[in-house]
């Protein structure tokens, strides 16, 4: 009997340890995401017009005049959910995750914040970063073990390039100073963004209709003896407007390795807002899915 007991209380105050470490690195987070969108330019950003499209390639125009940027607002910030699923390696099971990201595009910056579970009981929470030019990740187990706590140079270029990769969910972004553009072909064109000293390029191809279809570019990634730079592609695999804006709304995230593909995470985007610059925490009630 003393046995059970001691391991009923043994269970609780484990329970009590990782409820309260939640707690603190929800705060943490939302903290972050918070000084991100206060910190953003333009709080009354102009509307598109179809004569700011005029200085960038032919492909670059056509992908913004389909996803319907003309005539709507710059984005500002952005806040979005997504759902997906994740693996640490090849060999690994899938994860289920969902996710909340905010984003300022004056200057650029993001918040990620992300939640799972291993082996569907052990729950594991992140957050990536991309704020002054500089890049971190964190990823805890419990919110108490810390199984990732990443920074430098390398990160700061992959924080880059996700950011640049993630502005198909708020084309408009594509139109910031810190963006230069060069055509490559019909379908396909150069995006080379320098930002708090830090200069990283993807290329963007779209698809016969002039959407967004997939980005590559090369890319720094973490392993056993270090980052070494591979090449990293975000297919595209399906399109719908959300809030009047196409865009692509499931794809995968996949390191084209020596060894084969590494299809490490497959999202789904739930809803997207710009010009919103709050929590979804902060609000009475959660916003209601709108990819329609």
């Amino acid at each position: 009997m003393r046995i059970v007991v001691a391991c009923l209380v043994a269970v609780a105050i484990a329970a009590a340890l990782a409820g309260a470490a939640t707690r603190r690195f929800e705060v943490r987070v939302d903290d972050e995401a918070r000084a991100l969108l206060d910190g953003a330019r333009h709080r009354a950003p102009p509307v598109v017009e179809a004569r700011d499209l005029a200085t960038l390639p032919a492909p670059v125009q056509r992908w913004l005049e389909v996803s319907g940027v003309v005539g709507h607002a710059r984005a500002a910030t952005v806040r979005l959910r997504q759902r997906g699923e994740m693996r640490t390696a090849p060999d690994k099971p899938w994860m289920p995750v969902v996710a909340e990201q905010y984003f300022s595009v004056d200057p650029p910056g993001f918040v990620w914040h992300v939640n799972g579970r291993m082996m569907r009981f052990v729950p594991i929470a992140g957050r990536d970063r991309y704020a002054d030019g500089h890049g971190s990740m964190l990823i805890k187990l419990a919110s108490l073990i810390t199984v990732a706590d990443g920074r430098g140079p390398e990160i700061d270029q992959g924080a880059m390039l996700r950011y640049l990769g993630e502005i198909v969910w708020f084309p408009s972004a594509a139109l910031s100073h810190a963006i230069t553009w060069e055509a490559i072909d019909a379908r396909s064109a150069r995006a080379t963004m320098r930002s708090g000293g830090v200069t990283a390029a993807a290329v963007f191809t779209f698809d016969e209709r002039g959407r967004f279809a997939r980005l590559s570019a090369e890319r720094y990634m973490s392993g056993a003896g270090g980052p070494t730079l591979e090449k990293w592609f975000i297919p595209a695999t399906e399109w719908r407007q959300v809030r009047g804006i196409e865009m692509p709304v499931r794809g995968n995230a996949v390191w084209k390795l020596a060894g084969g593909d590494f299809d490490y995470y497959r999202w789904e985007i739930i809803d997207v807002e710009i010009n919103q610059p709050a929590l979804y925490a902060d609000e009475p009630s959660a916003p209601e899915e709108t990819n329609r």
